[in-house]
């Protein structure tokens, strides 16, 4: 197969083996060729060959590179593909290390509050310069954006460049692989829903599964789960298991879908922090989800561990998983070349109408249509009033930051953590932004006037 699809940030330790799997069992991707950018050669050095490996078992015949230079990467590529983190692990450190300093929790840190401030505005600068090259090199690639923040980083790409551009996530497909377990169901055969928002705090306004209300049978559930009587035999889905196990405590989604009568998809770590009294109420009412350990940071720390464990992969110490997990990346890929017909997978685009109450322009997260060389986002309408306020609490916060990214702007780029709800006061949002701008002072060149678009 004729396809190019160059992954940046490709020497992951904990991501990029399973996108490579995902593409190896796809019989229509066979043969393609896939380059691993990245700027730090060692971790090429394992994964390169776990990847190659990886195809040989599948008998997929992807021609793997690896490489550290971005211009002869790109030429020719059909797809380009995002997952950097700009400053890696100590970056990620300081974002949770400064708020602090200042009494704020952030339980995940890479979305909203002032770790999701920071990280889009180290990132904006690194995304235009290589949405730039793209541009230049193979203007007619997609751009495939998996960095966080999401919705900055995708709404950044959208503003600066004609590049066709998207953002992926898997939020959706973790959760029904969780409804799949809970009510005893097949994840991809038996539900379907509509869904709309904004990453990482997408809404499930409705859910069908076997033909009864799914958002009522997830209660039911939590009601009492020993006495809950599921629809099939009940058993994990292999993609949860190898995604990391079933997760018991959805009290802030329960929370919600009671409030609301719609049930936020994403994981409760990343919802609590669009919304201030989760992380104030804390760990004891919330449960073990409202913690600094539970996501993004405690994963920084176990960098040693993925890279032991690609070790153990290579080597045969540890069995290959060659089944296609519950990621779309793989999937859009096929179906943009004209494998897949009609793929519905929820994508990050620009609003052209799809959620009719929310700003044109901004990008949000609902299902899209994906065939050959056209993606087609499905309307949703209007969402209720309380989804609105809770969703416009932080599209004109993430206008903002973009805005301020692009031009320099502090005085713009401190309003904006100003606004965010995980902040007491403007006075706490000063001495953030400071701290950050002294820290990060070589991540945010376009501060120091050594950056511009």
């Amino acid at each position: 197969m004729d396809i190019k699809f160059v992954l940046v940030g490709g020497g992951s330790y904990g991501w990029t083996y399973k996108l490579i799997t995902d593409i190896c069992c796809i019989p229509f991707l066979k043969g393609m060729h896939v380059v691993l950018y990245d700027i730090d050669p060692e971790t090429l050095h394992l994964v390169v060959p776990l990847c190659e490996k990886i195809s040989s078992m599948a008998g997929a015949d992807i021609r793997i590179e690896g490489s550290t230079n971005l211009e002869s990467s790109l030429k020719g590529a059909d797809f380009v593909g995002l997952t950097i983190s700009t400053a890696g692990d100590e970056g990620t450190e300081l974002d949770h290390s400064i708020p602090e300093r200042y009494g704020i929790l952030q339980t995940v840190g890479d979305t909203v509050g002032p770790g999701g401030w920071s990280r889009g505005l180290r990132n904006i600068p690194v995304v235009v310069d290589i949405v730039r090259k793209v541009e230049h090199i193979c203007p007619n690639a997609w751009f495939m954006n998996y960095s966080n923040p999401m919705t900055v980083l995708t709404r950044t790409l959208q503003r600066v460049s004609k590049v066709k551009s998207m953002g992926i996530c898997h939020e959706l497909q973790g959760l029904l692989l969780h409804m799949a377990y809970f009510l005893g169901v097949d994840w991809q055969k038996d539900i379907q829903v509509r869904m709309a928002g904004i990453n990482h705090l997408i809404w499930i306004l409705e859910a069908d599964v076997c033909g009864r209300d799914g958002l009522e049978l997830f209660k039911e559930y939590f009601k009492d789960p020993e006495k809950f009587k599921p629809i099939k035999r009940r058993k994990i889905p292999e993609e949860l298991i190898e995604s990391g196990g079933v997760y018991l405590h959805h009290e802030i989604k329960l929370d919600l879908l009671k409030r609301t009568g719609s049930l936020p998809a994403a994981g409760d770590a990343h919802t609590a922090e669009f919304f201030s009294h989760y992380i104030k109420e804390g760990v004891e009412k919330w449960g073990p989800s409202v913690s600094r350990e539970a996501h993004t940071f405690a994963h920084v720390r176990d960098r040693d561990k993925r890279k032991q464990k690609v070790q153990a992969l290579l080597n045969g110490k540890e069995k290959i998983w060659l089944k296609r997990s519950h990621e779309h990346a793989s999937k859009i890929i096929a179906a943009l070349s004209g494998g897949l017909k009609n793929l519905l997978t929820p994508l990050n685009l620009a609003n052209t109408g799809q959620i009719s109450n929310l700003p044109q322009e901004s990008v949000v997260e609902t299902l899209a249509i994906v065939n050959k060389e056209d993606i087609q986002p499905v309307a949703v309408g209007e969402l209720s009033q309380i989804l609105t306020l809770y969703i416009m609490r932080h599209i004109p916060i993430q206008e903002m930051i973009v805005e301020a990214g692009l031009k320099g702007d502090k005085d713009l780029a401190v309003l904006a953590l100003s606004c965010d709800p995980l902040i007491p006061s403007p006075d706490i949002a000063k001495k953030i932004a400071d701290d950050v701008f002294n820290e990060f002072k070589d991540w945010l060149p376009q501060f120091n006037g050594k950056w511009s678009y």
